[in-house]
């Protein structure tokens, strides 16, 4: 079973498509097999006389991975959720569910996220899987929630009870006793004798008899072997297994493992190619984050309710720039993003704002201006734009296109901003 999980892993945890989203099926033994194999594969045979029963299934992997579109995404992180959407959307899977698993370096494995990644990286998963639940590409479920090192982020971690003191774990515990009639309280060790099994009082000498009527046992003490100290408070610690980090567990990071459903949003991204997270395209100088842009066009439709002026949102659309992004690669994607920012904003006024929707849409405000004057803008900027893509890519053809829309102040700035991108759709 290791050898078949170790075939599997070279397999699915490739990053050409034409190799991780093969149909994989499994001639079946007696030995049980790993819950990790049962849901990386696409099927069991019992026989090689079989296999033509599978033709099916095979071709219907088939025809869902033609649907797909394999573009190469800006960061590793939008890699790995590509990755992920391909292989859900070509079994027609629409939910990620973690299951237990002592291979895993987290406890839980994601069988189609989980298999991209080494014992130690393990817990890239949670955070990849939550980049993309916040782009809307997933839903999810809360299940469990576990504790990390913080330290390395594993989670084979080993709890044990110490000296506070010295934090030996060479600590010994045993009943206080208290005794009624005199009020003392003691470790049990000090009312025995070494005649009998009897109870006695060190301070009294009275005999304890029965326990609730002459004494009780209301906590417990223990003693440290190392440094002898007495403590009743004893402390928790936790000790990675993997980079041997031993922290107190109050200093563990919690981490809520969720179950994932696949939303129509993951579908369309699985069929259109995931270029990018939000994240990727946040960095870049002289843009705003998306959020931030929609906040600055609401109050721009209330300023616009006190004055005379016109103001406008406009949007760039590259409309194959999937096909671009995949021949270019990574690196001089995010330079050619970083040049069609710098050509925006200089023609545009310092106090107008940019912004990605996404790697293929970029949103422009236009303040204070005519929308005749603002369409003119944005034409000599599609133009200049595709000059320097024709210029740098000769053996590409771009489509790049645009809107312009005047501010409406009575209709919100969510509606107006989906408008703009909504003529690109249409």
């Amino acid at each position: 079973m290791n050898y078949t999980l170790h075939i599997l892993k070279k397999i699915r945890g490739h990053l050409n498509p034409e190799l991780y989203l093969k149909p994989i099926f499994l001639l079946k033994g007696n030995e049980k097999h790993d819950p990790l194999v049962n849901n990386l594969t696409d099927g069991v045979i019992y026989s090689l006389d079989q296999v033509k029963l599978v033709i099916p299934v095979m071709e219907q992997i088939y025809l869902k991975v033609a649907d797909l579109s394999f573009t190469r995404s800006l960061s590793f992180e939008a890699q790995m959720i590509d990755k992920i959407l391909n292989m859900m959307y070509s079994r027609d899977k629409k939910e990620l569910e973690p299951i237990p698993y002592f291979n895993s370096g987290i406890g839980y494995s994601f069988p189609e996220a989980s298999i991209n990644f080494g014992y130690m990286d393990e817990w890239q998963v949670l955070d990849i899987l939550d980049i993309a639940e916040k782009e809307g590409l997933f839903a999810s479920e809360y299940l469990d929630r576990i504790y990390l090192c913080n330290n390395c982020s594993g989670g084979f971690l080993s709890y044990r009870e110490v000296c506070p003191h010295c934090a030996s774990t060479n600590a010994s515990s045993e009943d206080l006793i208290h005794h009624f009639p005199c009020a003392f309280i003691g470790p049990i060790s000090d009312f025995k004798n070494e005649i009998d099994n009897q109870l006695n009082c060190p301070k009294c000498n009275k005999m304890l008899r029965h326990i609730g009527v002459d004494y009780d046992k209301p906590s417990i003490i223990y003693t440290c072997g190392k440094c002898n100290s007495k403590f009743q408070d004893i402390s928790v610690r936790a000790k990675c297994m993997m980079c041997t980090k031993d922290a107190e567990v109050q200093y563990l990071i919690p981490r809520d493992v969720k179950m994932y459903r696949m939303t129509k949003k993951g579908e369309t991204s699985a069929q259109t190619g995931y270029i990018s997270t939000s994240k990727d395209i946040e960095e870049f100088i002289g843009t705003v984050k998306l959020e931030t842009f929609k906040t600055m066009i609401k109050y721009e439709i209330e300023r616009l309710k006190q004055t005379d002026y016109n103001s406008n949102i406009a949007g760039i659309y590259l409309k194959n720039a999937g096909e671009l992004y995949s021949m270019i690669g990574a690196s001089s994607q995010r330079a050619l993003l970083r040049d069609l920012v710098e050509i925006v904003r200089r023609n545009i006024r310092s106090s107008d704002l940019i912004t990605f929707q996404n790697v293929n849409i970029v949103l422009v405000s236009l303040n204070e201006i005519p929308t005749k004057v603002a369409d003119n803008i944005l034409k000599e900027i599609i133009n200049i734009i595709s000059r320097l893509i024709k210029q740098n890519f000769k053996n590409f053809d771009v489509d790049i296109r645009y809107s312009v829309h005047q501010l409406n102040t009575r209709l919100s700035h969510e509606l107006q901003i989906q408008q703009v991108t909504k003529d690109f759709v249409d």
